[in-house]
């Protein structure tokens, strides 16, 4: 392997594992991964040794923060997939999505759970909280992807981790393709449209980027009115609006994947109704 290919390679999964050490243990001492290579059979081998940081060890030196920070490695490893179980981890999940977008992203006890609907057709995948995390850090999977960017080069057929001598996952020249990342600052991980959905307005803001604020019954949230016929009728005075009034719409939900974490745009794609303010008391 071309050391040119080889050095950014190493780089990026040192800063991969780095980040994800503060992704996932925010209050913990900052971890530098050693590398030590050696070449066999063909292949090059890396073994990762996580040690704390200077001042850490002299502050703490009776605590073992060496012992934590290899236990922090085990873990974010475990959490990327690199060892552990086969196809588990952000690994197996980048693996499973094959650059398909999910349907819904949801947390069930101590787990995330991905799903896809097409068709028919229903998919789920589940990583545990911490996997789910180092998902939401676009620098995390940007790493990642530099990790195993050598795999686009020709003579470069597979990446392989494990432990003790025991390969828990592989990442193959044909799998490269789905670490890939956009250019662009955000990824967008779902992008639904719920029919009928009943808003109360919270606060009408006649502006040109038209965000208002609604209440769905259970959040507040800022959603840009998208419906131009919708539109026409506010400019023309034909819509007039009281406090707490109510529009029935299509709500769409984009969530994306930003450098700072997950976010969650929304869009009034079309609105059916107006109606008063609900009566309390009233079911809907």
């Amino acid at each position: 392997m071309d050391v040119r290919e080889l050095a950014p390679a190493l780089i990026a999964l040192s800063n991969m594992l780095e980040e994800a050490n503060k992704v996932v243990f925010p209050n913990s001492g900052n971890v530098k991964v050693n590398i030590q290579g050696n070449f066999k059979g063909g292949s090059f081998g890396v073994d990762l040794i996580a040690v704390q940081t200077v001042t850490d060890q002299i502050v703490s030196i009776l605590s073992g923060p060496e012992a934590a920070a290899f236990s922090n490695l085990k873990s974010i490893l475990e959490a990327l997939g690199l060892i552990g179980c086969t196809g588990c981890g952000l690994v197996g999940l980048i693996k499973w999505l094959r650059g398909r977008k999910p349907s819904s992203i949801r947390t069930e006890g101590d787990q995330i759970i991905f799903q896809i609907a097409e068709e028919s057709a229903v998919e789920t995948f589940a990583v545990n909280l911490v996997a789910g995390k180092l998902y939401q850090s676009r620098v995390v999977r940007k790493a990642l992807s530099n990790v195993v960017k050598p795999l686009a080069r020709d003579g470069i057929d597979f990446f392989a981790s494990g432990r003790n001598g025991q390969t828990s996952e592989v990442i193959r020249k044909e799998d490269a393709i789905w670490f890939e990342m956009s250019g662009s600052g955000a990824d967008i991980v779902s992008d639904t449209v719920s029919e009928h959905v009943l808003l109360q307005i919270d606060s009408a803001i006649f502006k040109e980027d038209n965000k208002w604020r609604f209440n769905d019954g259970s959040s507040s949230f800022f959603g840009e009115i998208a419906d131009p016929s919708f539109i026409e009728k506010i400019n023309s005075g034909v819509e007039r609006f009281g406090k707490k009034d109510v529009l029935v719409v299509d709500l769409r939900r984009i969530q994306t994947v930003t450098d700072d974490g997950l976010k969650m745009d929304y869009s009034i794609t079309r609105v059916h109704e107006h109606r008063l303010p609900l009566q309390q008391g009233l079911g809907i």
